[in-house]
């Protein structure tokens, strides 16, 4: 075969004109317009319509953005698919059963029925008190004076208890009786009798301690011998004294005593019961007993003191018992008056009481006790299983409406898109209700 060559034949360049030599033109050839043919006039339609490359499947994977919810729905449709063939639907059906109430009265003994518990509490206890009692040291003054007679030459008696006046107006008395001798003459002159006597202060106090002072007899103003008898003191007065003192009397110790007593034994008693548990213990007032045990007053009748301390030692007793105990007791013997076929609710139990007879030295206490509960009738679970198995919660609540013995009862199917109870009973629990 010849090979034939293709060449493009270019037609030779004009010479240029003068003046533009060594510079290149490039001539204008204007190409005639055409009618667009159908290809062309459909060419703006065309670019409207934009291909794009397909995605990097690498990049759209690599975003958890977009991938992570759509994996995640997908194991969620998957397990509640494989859930809805694999999992057993359930049913609960909660009852109420009708309920009566029990009363019945019982007595129960404190130490024989139930066991009786004795707790002592020892109190000391002391207060002061005030004494009430006066001790008088009352003294009066006494001292000697000297009376002198200068009326006459005759001897003067002077009775018991004869007055002498102080010049300062502090009366005195002679205890006793006293005789004057007589006046005498001396180189013409009157000398007066005189004699030295004891006197005693009319009253008590510090007031009679007078100084030397000069004396006169009340009993004679108005005669001439008022101021022919007189006396004198050349010391002072002593002794003299008035002073009142506190002491304490039998009947400030008695009435110490009486007034502590009360008041140990009351607080005696209330700290045994504070020194209990009233939650595990119950505790009876006639069942305590308080007594003194020791007393002691630090004061003695007739001491001299404004105050005495008086103490004192209680001792209270009780006889106490459990309440779980009496609970225990209420439950079993309630128990044994529940009728054939019926049952006691636990927490319906209740008991209350009132001390019949009380005694502390057999430790015993009898209660007159009322006990109450209420009974329900048995119920067959098996039975209600059978009757509500494969029935929808419609059908479910008409059949239990049936049971005389079902007070309320609520129903529960799972999980939620079941419809029916279980087919077998094993599917179906029973749960009774007693609140």
């Amino acid at each position: 075969m010849v090979n034939r060559k293709v060449f493009d034949i270019i037609p030779p360049k004009e010479p240029l004109p003068a003046g533009r030599q060594g510079k290149e033109s490039v001539p204008i050839v204007e190409t005639p317009k055409k009618r667009p043919d159908f290809a062309e006039k459909l060419e703006p339609v065309s670019k409207k319509i934009v291909f794009e490359s397909a995605p990097d499947i690498k990049r759209v994977f690599g975003k958890k953005v977009l991938w992570w919810p759509v994996i995640t729905v997908l194991a969620i449709v998957c397990i509640g698919g494989v859930s809805f063939f694999l999992i057993k639907p359930k049913a609960e059906v909660e009852i109420w059963p009708q309920k009566t109430p029990l009363e019945v009265k019982s007595q129960i003994v404190v130490g024989s029925d139930i066991v009786g518990e004795e707790k002592t509490y020892d109190c000391p206890v002391s207060q002061e008190f005030p004494a009430t009692g006066v001790k008088s040291s009352n003294a009066k003054a006494m001292g000697t004076i000297r009376v002198y007679n200068a009326y006459s030459t005759s001897p003067q008696t002077l009775i018991t208890s004869t007055r002498f006046v102080s010049d300062g107006g502090k009366l005195f008395r002679t205890p006793q009786k006293i005789v004057i001798p007589g006046a005498h003459y001396e180189g013409g002159k009157l000398v007066p009798g005189e004699v030295d006597a004891t006197v005693e202060a009319g009253e008590p106090g510090e007031d009679y301690n007078i100084g030397p002072s000069t004396f006169s007899l009340p009993a004679l103003a108005g005669t001439p011998r008022y101021t022919a008898f007189y006396a004198k003191s050349f010391e002072s007065m002593k002794g003299g004294s008035k002073d009142e003192k506190l002491q304490v009397t039998r009947a400030d110790l008695d009435n110490a005593q009486k007034t502590l007593t009360v008041t140990a034994l009351d607080n005696c008693q209330k700290s045994l019961v504070s020194s209990l548990s009233l939650e595990e213990y119950i505790v009876l007032p006639e069942a305590l007993e308080s007594a003194v045990i020791e007393l002691n007053s630090l004061a003695k009748e007739g001491q001299e003191v404004d105050r005495f301390v008086f103490q004192m030692k209680a001792r209270a007793t009780g006889l106490v018992f459990k309440k779980q105990d009496l609970e225990n007791f209420a439950k079993n013997y309630l128990l044994s008056q529940v009728p054939e076929g019926k049952n006691l609710a636990q927490n319906s139990i209740a008991v209350s009481f009132l001390p019949k007879t009380v005694d502390l030295e057999k430790k015993k206490i009898t209660l007159t006790a009322e006990i109450s509960g209420q009974i329900y009738p048995t119920i067959d679970e098996n039975r209600l299983k059978e009757a509500v198995k494969n029935q929808r919660p419609d059908e479910m609540t008409s059949t239990l409406r049936q049971f005389p013995e079902i007070e309320k009862f609520q129903a529960r199917l799972w999980p939620f898109w079941v419809s029916r109870a279980p087919l077998e009973t094993t599917g179906i629990a029973i749960k009774l209700r007693l609140d």
